[in-house]
């Protein structure tokens, strides 16, 4: 029952950690849960990347 207990503590501990890391975080940087929540920006469909053939004496 003890070591139960011991686990719950330091899992606990280690959620408050986190949970007052990002809050510090937030307050100085102010884009950490910006990062974590916005949609990734949708690339569009004309614009894919093409391979590109350079002579040898290009630079």
């Amino acid at each position: 029952m003890q070591l139960v207990i011991t686990f719950m503590s330091v899992v606990a501990g280690l959620a408050f950690s986190i949970a007052v890391a990002l809050v510090v975080e937030e307050w100085i940087f102010g884009q950490v849960f910006r990062v974590f929540f916005t949609h990734p920006a949708k690339v569009p469909t004309g614009l894919a990347l093409q391979p590109v053939r350079v002579k040898s004496q290009q630079r």
